[in-house]
């Protein structure tokens, strides 16, 4: 018996009890908007993904040029590995770590006049120092130096060799081993 009364009481309890509804209007939105009680809430979520890529950019670039009456002497034709092709390239003077200074090989070298404007070559693997004089044309340097005199009357000028025995040069560049 008690059975059935609790079972007519929780049946009796649910038809007599109100089951809350929502009107929704045909846009979506609740319905009633107006009346006292209602609210309207919106909720919006922007993601925002931000990505940095690092980029590394490498420029070989030559150092000052110390000298005042001489030029450089590097062959500014020189464009850089593989151009103009693989067998006839040359660095350019800043991948050839060309430096110039005035007075420091005359303490190294002296055999170098004093005050003179000079450079020291070590070219790049795969290549050696050729040089231009103006006498014997394009051949294989004897040495790994070159220097200019800023005053007197060779002023302007680059030799290689000694005081004694000098070459004048027309240039110099690194040139690859195995050429055309």
């Amino acid at each position: 018996m008690l059975r059935i009364s609790l079972l007519l009481f929780v049946s009796t309890g649910l038809s007599s009890g109100c089951i809350p509804t929502q009107q929704v209007d045909s846009n979506g939105s609740s319905g009633g908007g107006t009346g006292p009680g209602s609210a309207t809430t919106t909720t919006s979520t922007t993601t925002t993904t931000t990505t940095t890529v690092a980029t590394t950019t490498t420029t070989v670039t030559e150092a000052p040029f110390p000298c005042t009456v001489c030029q450089k002497i590097y062959d500014n034709t020189c464009q850089g590995f593989g151009i103009p092709n693989l067998i006839q390239w040359c660095p350019t003077a800043a991948e050839a770590g060309i430096e110039y200074s005035v007075g420091l090989l005359t303490a190294i070298f002296p055999i170098i006049p004093a005050g003179s404007c000079a450079t020291s070559i070590t070219c790049p693997l795969t290549t050696s120092l050729r040089i231009k004089t103006l006498f014997f044309g394009d051949i294989p340097a004897p040495v790994i130096y070159a220097w200019c005199e800023e005053t007197g009357p060779d002023a302007g000028k680059w030799f290689t060799g000694s005081t004694f025995l000098k070459y004048e040069l027309a240039s110099l560049a690194c040139k690859p081993i195995i050429s055309g």
